[in-house]
């Protein structure tokens, strides 16, 4: 299966293959951001060979948990319970503005209900933009 991932990653949309990998990943033992990061870089190399996937990525003022093929910012977030920690990502959205790729932003732990539908509401709005060829989506693990 990794070959496939490989593949439709450098032939198809590296955002969908991104996405594809993210839902097929299943993390165990991790409790902390720190421990899901690690968890998603081994299993993205383990699936796409080759491909460089680079860890506490930055590049001027975009600091990204995960980059992938520098074409997809992964971003991650545990427990998106409180005003503060989403004050906070969409500060970083707006960040990766300067960036060229795509983002995809993964929640885990508990999340609050208001403050998803904001952040999908705020994804929503940026990605509508036909000024920006950059996409983003929200996966909740």
């Amino acid at each position: 299966m990794a070959l496939l991932d490989k593949i439709k990653f450098h032939v198809w949309n590296p955002l969908t293959a991104v996405l594809d990998l993210v839902e097929k990943w299943n993390p165990t033992d991790c409790t902390t951001e720190k421990d899901y990061e690690r968890s998603l870089y081994e299993w993205l190399h383990e699936q796409l060979g080759g491909v460089q996937v680079t860890k506490q990525f930055a590049r001027g003022r975009v600091h990204a948990d995960l980059v992938v093929a520098d074409k997809v910012i992964i971003e991650l977030k545990v427990n998106l319970d409180t005003t503060a920690k989403y004050q906070r990502l969409v500060g970083q959205l707006e960040e990766y503005r300067e960036w060229k790729g795509d983002v995809v932003i993964v929640l885990f732990g508990r999340t609050d209900k208001n403050l998803r539908k904001k952040l999908d509401e705020a994804v929503e709005k940026r990605s509508g933009f036909l000024l920006f060829d950059q996409q983003m989506r929200v996966v909740q693990k």
